[in-house]
């Protein structure tokens, strides 16, 4: 039988009750083992498969035809060694070569392995491309993307008109792992990007980590006669609970630049970012709840820009806050 084959009907195999479990309940033992098996026949035999259900191993990842993740009992080791020949990996694997023999898909099984032991996550991100993709329908913005880095809960996004960063036009917080840029908002010019993962290490603990590399962009905009489009308004307090900031726009505005801050001067943003529409999403940012923050909105048609709003006080309720409040909500105390 074909390699090839072995790996669709080990796939066929993996995919039945025995490989498969049911969703594991939240007091069961979570996946504690890297095995690997290195006969392709073992895999279907059914003595085997008997073995690892009689005594409560149970494979809840397949890395077909060889390796699996899964809960294994320490005291399984030595007997599936003997009469198997199956290996049993418990630490971090650093014999790389040992694996190469049985595809891409264990060495794919190894890396994810190891990722639970690392401590101290990479030092920086890594930009995708050091040419910046043009995204948007007619071009109009910007994507700057990095990679993304284990134990990244966010990532701090710097730039600067020098590649020293002594100075910082821009610094915001992320979710995801790139960022959108609307030039419009820009003057004519080189300037410089880089990027941190705010990372939350096996301790709990929150750092930030070590910027990228510096690259570079450019802004150059076709010469216009300057429009006049005001700024979009906002009232003088928002409080929002369970969905995106949004602001009314009666302006035929294209873009948006929306920075939220903790102070109402703006000296240093939270959070400074552009959408091509009247919402924007906080999930994932450190933004805590109950707590009073400001914010304020720009406009562009995609050439000239408007101006900043009055600034707005902002509030993300958390759900109880939200019930108190509610209308009714004091005839229902007792």
């Amino acid at each position: 039988m074909s390699t090839k084959l072995l790996n669709l009907c080990a796939a066929a195999v993996l995919a039945s009750a025995v490989f498969c479990p049911p969703a594991r309940a939240a007091d069961e033992s979570p996946a504690n083992a890297l095995l690997v098996v290195p006969s392709e026949q073992t895999v279907f035999d059914r003595k085997f498969q008997d073995f690892l259900a009689k005594n409560g191993a149970k494979l809840l990842q397949s890395h077909p035809p060889s390796v699996f993740v899964g809960y294994i009992p320490r005291e399984l080791d030595k007997q599936l060694k003997e009469q198997y020949g199956a290996l049993v990996y418990r630490d971090r694997v650093d014999d790389w070569s040992s694996f190469a023999r049985y595809g891409e898909s264990a060495i794919f099984a190894v890396n994810a392995w190891n990722k639970r032991f690392v401590d101290d996550p990479p030092e920086a991100p890594l930009i995708v491309s050091t040419k910046v993709q043009q995204a948007g329908r007619k071009g109009d913005a910007l994507k700057l993307t990095w990679n993304a880095v284990m134990k990244a809960s966010a990532y701090r996004l710097q730039i600067s008109p020098d590649d020293t960063f002594r100075v910082i036009a821009l610094e915001t917080v992320l979710a995801q792992n790139n960022y959108r840029l609307v030039p419009a908002f820009w003057k004519d010019g080189i300037y410089y990007w880089r990027v941190a993962g705010i990372l939350t290490l096996n301790t709990g603990e929150e750092r930030d980590g070590a910027f990228s590399d510096a690259y570079s962009f450019a802004v150059s905009r076709p010469s216009r006669p300057g429009a006049k489009l005001g700024a979009p308004p906002l009232p003088d307090k928002n409080r929002v609970k369970g969905k995106p900031l949004s602001w009314a726009s009666p302006v035929a505005f294209k873009y948006y630049r929306l920075q939220l801050s903790e102070k109402a001067d703006f000296e240093v943003p939270l959070l400074d970012v552009f959408t091509d529409t009247c919402t924007y999403r906080l999930s994932g940012l450190p933004v805590k709840r109950d707590t009073p923050y400001y914010m304020r909105v720009m406009g562009s048609d995609g050439a000239a820009t408007g101006e900043w709003s009055a600034v707005s006080e902002l509030v993300i309720e958390s759900p109880a806050a939200a019930a108190d409040s509610s209308p009714g909500a004091g005839r229902r105390k007792k």
